[in-house]
């Protein structure tokens, strides 16, 4: 049985008259409207998620009897794709329980200001309690992602970390605690998260990624990875990307570079893989190309410098291309291309892009081989 349809003026987006305009107002844009004789703004008072349209115009037709019942349902369709409607007639029955709903209410309203009256608001924290994510690295981003994701209502997380604590972690890496030094970063990382959101099912991996084949163990019926390890510097790209593409997951990775952070998204069989980025970087830039090389032959770069607002600000990054992906209420920013924000005035920009090629020889017709990868100068821990 289809849900009837009460169309709702989102609370966050009021209506209010002044001089003989509507302004309809939110997400920092405010829509003008005539409205000489107030009949829009009495059509917006009856929209309160209580009424069908046919009832509205009923309701309406009291006070303007020349308003007919298509000029009501056209107003309504325009109000619907300018996204100021909801359907009140949505709810979270089947989909969330009363402790989901208060404790992921916030979420829930986020998700409704990106609704029209098909939607259903509830139905995307749903997609993020079913979700399975990957989580490779528990440093300084993996700290904020872990426990952000648990925020979020992320239901089903692997993490895979090997690392111990150490002093010069503790700028950053929020989960650890002074007398926490020298202990299994994993276990108490874990051990925190589940007591904030004891629904989260965690499943720990503690040992290093050494291999595509570790990657693959480790993305085995995720829905995305996010990739936030940087051990072995120069391997692990080439390991996390190939994993990816042959496990068909989407990979969300990304990291600083001293005074920069930067991410990315790849999904295979749609954008082009991290090979596809170093094939092409070889073919067209002579002078990126020999960096690259000079990078992978003497190991040349530092990654010790790691300052906790710009791990702040790519955590936020990477989460909401997760978001995106994982509800589909808005398309990846970073699919196929390298997003950089500076720390001198925070302005983000697209730094590269580059397409899927036909003849990668990971994600491209032929099959994968053992092929560097390039080494994009970031440090995630």
């Amino acid at each position: 049985m289809s849900r009837p349809i009460l169309p709702k003026l989102k609370h966050m987006t009021p209506a209010f008259p002044a001089d003989g305009v509507l302004y309809i107002g939110g997400y920092g844009q405010v829509a003008e409207i005539p409205d000489e004789n107030g009949a829009i703004h009495r059509m917006c008072q009856l929209l309160d998620g209580t009424r069908t349209a046919a009832q509205v115009h009923g309701e309406l037709a009291e006070d303007y009897p020349e308003i007919t019942a298509a000029e009501v349902e056209t107003a309504i369709a325009q109000f619907d794709e300018a996204g100021f409607l909801i359907n009140g007639a949505v709810s979270a029955d089947g989909l969330l329980d009363d402790y989901e709903q208060a404790r992921w209410a916030r979420n829930i309203n986020f998700f409704g200001s990106y609704c029209s009256l098909a939607d259903n608001q509830f139905q995307h924290q749903r997609r993020l309690l079913d979700a399975r994510v990957t989580l490779l690295g528990l440093g300084g981003l993996g700290c904020h992602i872990l426990q952000d994701l648990a925020a979020m209502g992320i239901g089903h997380l692997r993490v895979v970390e090997f690392d111990r604590v150490e002093l010069s972690n503790l700028n950053r890496q929020v989960l650890y605690r002074d007398e926490d030094i020298g202990k299994a970063k994993i276990d108490l990382a874990v051990d925190r998260v589940r007591r904030f959101n004891p629904r989260m099912e965690i499943e720990k991996i503690p040992r290093r990624i050494e291999s595509t084949e570790d990657v693959l163990a480790a993305a085995a019926d995720a829905d995305v990875v996010i990739s936030v390890a940087d051990r072995p510097k120069m391997e692990i790209n080439h390991w996390v990307n190939e994993g990816c593409v042959r496990a068909g997951v989407p990979l969300v990775t990304g990291g600083l570079d001293t005074q920069r952070a930067v991410y990315f998204t790849m999904v295979p069989g749609q954008t082009g893989c991290i090979e596809c980025w170093r094939l092409g970087v070889f073919r067209t830039d002579q002078v990126s190309a020999t960096l690259l090389a000079e990078k992978r032959e003497r190991r040349i770069g530092g990654d010790n410098a790691a300052f906790v607002p710009l791990v702040t600000m790519v955590t936020g990054l990477l989460i909401g291309e997760v978001v995106r992906l994982l509800t589909g209420i808005a398309p990846p920013v970073a699919a196929g291309k390298l997003i950089q924000l500076r720390f001198d005035d925070y302005e983000m920009t697209e730094y590269e892009r580059w397409d899927r090629l036909p003849d990668c020889p990971v994600c491209g017709a032929t099959p994968p081989a053992d092929h560097p990868a390039p080494a994009v100068g970031t440090a995630q821990g």
